[in-house]
């Protein structure tokens, strides 16, 4: 039996009840329950399938992977998706640089679950971050505001949720949680 439903409505869910799930599954991630924390309020949580910024079907916590119009995930499903994506990302992470668990290494995943591996592989964020200028590095972020093109700092372009990411994930590199 399929894990989805089909559905024509969007349904939202509670990022909270699916960190609930992730924090009682048994998994291997490094990334910092900070840091799934924040990954995930960034994303923001829903149920059923709709069509992102970068116009994706995504569904649940950014997740994009064979999801298509009409799609409806459980709470289970979403934590599930949520946990293989963040070790995706920590992977293409761990495979480019070494760091610290941590909000530095936190940051550096949620680029790869936000912008992909390519982009990351190809960023001067991480050729930063191999030559050890972790503040050269966190401040690559404002850098990476465009989606299919568009600015997301100028209003017409309807993305400005991504400008907003990329000051906060600034700041945590920066900072870290505060």
């Amino acid at each position: 039996m399929s894990k989805l439903k089909k559905t024509s409505g969007v349904i939202g869910c509670l990022v909270a009840s699916v960190l609930a799930v992730v924090a009682g599954t048994d998994h291997d991630l490094k990334t910092t329950p900070d840091g799934l924390a924040f990954i995930s309020n960034l994303e923001g949580c829903s149920s059923s399938a709709y069509q992102c910024s970068a116009d994706r079907w995504t569904a649940g916590l950014g997740h994009t992977q064979g999801v298509k119009q009409g799609d409806i995930a459980t709470t289970e499903t979403i934590a599930d998706w949520y946990i293989e994506d963040i070790s995706a990302a920590e992977k293409v992470v761990d495979r480019q640089v070494t760091l610290a668990a941590g909000p530095q290494y936190d940051m550096a995943v949620s680029f790869v679950f936000n912008l992909g591996a390519g982009n990351f592989r190809s960023s001067t964020y991480l050729k930063k971050l191999k030559a050890g200028q972790l503040t050269a590095a966190c401040n690559e972020f404002p850098r990476w505001v465009f989606v299919n093109g568009k600015d997301c700092r100028l209003d017409s372009s309807h993305c400005a949720g991504i400008v907003k990411r990329r000051l906060a994930e600034q700041k945590v590199c920066l900072y870290g949680y505060q």
